[in-house]
């Protein structure tokens, strides 16, 4: 026998600046009947194989639904609210128990009260609603001493994966919003600050969006509404928190009262690759002296045109001057940079993603350096300096002699 079926929805609603807002911010440890609940790190779908009794029924019942741990854990979140049977869940208590789940969809809750059975008519009237399409769906129970079970489910309609996105972020930082639609079409991305008007990106599907403006402290309201067929949809809504000090910069280094030995910086950039691939779980590479000249070549005409670039004018680049010195040919992997210390450009390419990808190049095994020193006699002049990671697919290059030049 089922009692009387109570359904919502994790609404929002327009706060006073006209965004929507979820009463109550969610704080990092929220006390909650004498337990604490930490909030999930990061706002990810959670789905798992079903693997109690009431995970598997509920999925079986479903079509077409999985089991989201995220979504449950909402749910349970949910039923330990509702002190009486007869006691309603609230939009405000929905949308902070997915908050802290950590689940990123439109959530629909319903409860109902049954005398001890399966929650059959609730589950049964979300698969009738959900004919055709994925579903997410989570359960949870409490067991009274009269012998009735108070039932709280969870679902949502699957229109989109999403990639995890961190639930707190530092003010000025930025985060990356990937979807795949599950279905073709368009998707809109609306983010609502804690104060100002709302902001409307466009979103391609399977294509990263960075996010940033977090420049205020508190709850920013992220919403992706879906094209089905010429009608919007919400396919995810969750929320993201700007409540961390942005990090502390570094302090500037001095700056060098000399200018810097060309060679001592070559010997020791190339000591410090070789920790760094160390420290990557990488092979040391060695030096392959017939391209320093290269290399320094390169790194002299830099400083002298003032120009840092691959292929510079009328000069062409180091992997050209090599071919033509030397054969076989080599794969080059190169990073140039201008700086006042040797420290300062092995950390300038070391912070650049695509740059320390060729410092940590897994095929290369030799290394080429060359620094140069600007001509100038004004101020203290700057290291211009040139890495040519080496891979020798076909052996080591030999210097091509005259005659077959």
């Amino acid at each position: 026998m089922t009692g009387l079926i109570w359904f919502a929805m994790a609404c929002v609603r327009l706060g006073p600046s006209g965004g929507p807002s979820v009463d109550g911010a969610v704080a990092s440890i929220h006390q909650r009947r004498g337990r604490t609940v930490k909030r999930m790190p990061s706002i990810a779908f959670r789905p798992v194989e079903p693997e109690s009794e009431v995970a598997q029924w509920a999925t079986e019942a479903v079509s077409r639904s999985r089991w989201d741990a995220g979504l449950a854990a909402a749910a349970g979140e949910l039923i330990g609210t509702l002190r009486t049977m007869d006691r309603l869940m609230s939009p405000s208590a929905m949308a902070l128990a997915t908050a802290r789940a950590g689940y990123p969809g439109a959530a629909r809750f319903g409860k109902t009260v049954t005398n001890g059975d399966w929650p059959t008519q609730l589950v049964e009237s979300i698969s009738a609603s959900a004919v055709g399409r994925e579903v997410d769906i989570g359960v949870a129970r409490r067991d009274f001493g009269n012998g009735r079970v108070l039932w709280v489910v969870g679902w949502a309609p699957r229109l989109t994966e999403m990639d995890p996105v961190p639930r707190t972020v530092a003010l000025d930082a930025s985060v990356m919003v990937r979807i795949d639609r599950i279905k073709k079409g368009d998707a809109r991305l609306f983010i609502a600050p804690p104060d100002g008007p709302v902001r409307e990106l466009s979103m391609t599907d399977g294509v990263a969006r960075w996010v940033d403006g977090f420049d205020v402290p508190g709850e920013y309201r992220f919403e992706v509404v879906t094209d089905d067929g010429g009608v919007g949809e919400l396919a995810l809504l969750f929320s993201v928190f700007a409540d961390q000090q942005p990090h502390a910069m570094p302090p500037a280094r001095p700056a060098p009262t000399r200018p810097p030995d060309p060679q001592v910086a070559e010997r020791w950039l190339f000591d410090t690759l070789n920790q760094l691939r160390q420290d990557h779980g990488l092979k040391p590479v060695s030096r392959f002296p017939l391209f320093d000249q290269l290399t320094r070549a390169h790194s002299a005409l830099m400083g002298h045109t003032g120009i840092v670039a691959h292929s510079l004018p009328g000069q062409g680049t180091v992997e050209q001057a090599a071919a033509a010195l030397a054969h076989p040919r080599a794969e080059h992997f190169q990073n140039v940079a201008a700086a006042p210390t040797a420290q300062d450009a092995m950390e300038m390419v070391a912070l650049s993603p695509a740059h320390l990808k060729n410092l940590l190049c897994e095929s290369c095994t030799h290394v080429s350096i060359g620094a140069s020193l600007e001509p100038v006699l004004d101020r203290i002049p700057r290291l211009f300096v040139t890495w040519e990671l080496l891979e020798f697919p076909q052996g080591p290059p030999r210097e091509i002699d005259d005659y077959n030049r």
